[in-house]
């Protein structure tokens, strides 16, 4: 990607029109379209202006590589504007970016590891209790609650990266370079709803449905029965049930990374209640407003780890200088804070 193409994408991911970032600059409009469109190249003094105005490093402007991104699967609880879009998939390119520079560097690109497609065939919705069962086991993570999803997509070769972006955003699903599968979630998100809308894209991914079978239900079918399999619901929570209290779903919310709402649903599926009893849950939560924010202690977000521990392990092996390793975290990076400095 030439410098023009690289002020042009930090200009929309900074939400900025080309008028907008020459009043910042103290240039005209025209001036900031010929940067973009290559007629003129900034000098040295003007790319420092316009890594400062944009806030991103001065290195952003020479990074050398090239991706391509397929059209994106959104998730989302209302639709987004063209613009929310724009900044959304240039974040997802900057990162990615950033990510295979750091994979290049250390030569450690995760091999993807998903189940067989056939072994996901789809041609009723009792048949994805198997498969997220099946793709749990190939994977080995048994029938216990999974720790950090994220990590665990990304062990597999699924790339994860933690963006923030306007509420209405939950997640995206794409590829790049036309193979490799990568999931964004908003960081904004309780830990609960980033797991859930992970194991979603997830079963978005992997299953294969059959003609007319609703591929949003299945996908949060398929979520449901990775994050708590029909096993281990039915040992939690018993094979019959007339009702369920509020205070064993907020127990196994905080044991499996589960929002209340989400085991009620799970408990429906697998017939522990009927839909009447689930019914009536869910008038109570909306009655209490817990629809919008569950009560007592809420899930903290998940952060994925491999990508930080790359970026560590470069700058300790002095592969990478500080000021590259501050280019390549990100001002978006999830990284946690550590104190051993």
């Amino acid at each position: 990607m030439a410098i023009g193409e690289r002020i042009k994408s930090a200009r929309i991911n900074a939400g900025l029109s080309q008028e907008m970032l020459g009043k910042k600059l103290g240039v005209t409009k025209m001036a900031i379209s010929k940067y973009e469109s290559g007629t003129v190249t900034p000098n040295s003094g003007a790319l420092i202006a316009l890594s400062k105005a944009l806030e991103v490093k001065i290195e952003y402007f020479f990074r050398t590589s090239a991706i391509r991104l397929s059209k994106p699967a959104y998730r989302c609880r209302k639709a987004m504007s063209s613009k929310d879009e724009t900044k959304i998939l240039g974040k997802t390119a900057d990162w990615l970016e950033r990510y295979l520079v750091v994979e290049q560097i250390t030569g450690s690109e995760k091999p993807l590891s998903l189940p067989d497609p056939d072994s996901c065939h789809v041609s009723s919705l009792d048949q994805i209790e198997e498969i997220a069962v099946r793709v749990r086991q190939e994977w080995n993570l048994g029938l216990n609650p999974i720790e950090n999803l994220m990590d665990v997509l990304e062990q597999h070769g699924i790339k994860v990266g933690v963006i923030a972006a306007p509420v209405k955003f939950d997640a995206l699903t794409m590829k790049y370079n036309n193979e490799h599968p990568l999931i964004i979630v908003n960081k904004t998100l309780s830990g609960d709803r980033q797991r859930l809308s992970l194991a979603h894209e997830l079963g978005h991914m992997l299953l294969k449905l059959d003609e007319g079978i609703d591929e949003e239900e299945a996908a949060f079918r398929f979520a449901g029965a990775f994050l708590i399999p029909r096993q281990t619901a039915i040992l939690e929570l018993g094979p019959k049930r007339k009702m369920l209290d509020f205070r064993e779903l907020y127990v196994l919310k905080h044991k499996y990374g589960m929002s209340m709402g989400a085991l009620i649903y799970r408990a429906k599926n697998l017939n522990i209640i009927s839909e009447a009893a689930a019914n009536r849950h869910w008038i109570e939560m909306r009655t209490h407003k817990w629809h919008l924010k569950e009560p007592g202690t809420q899930i903290e977000p998940e952060i994925p780890t491999h990508l930080e521990l790359l970026l560590l392990r470069a700058l300790t092996e002095h592969k990478i200088s500080q000021s590259r390793f501050d280019e390549l975290r990100g001002d978006d990076s999830p990284l946690l804070a550590v104190p051993c400095q």
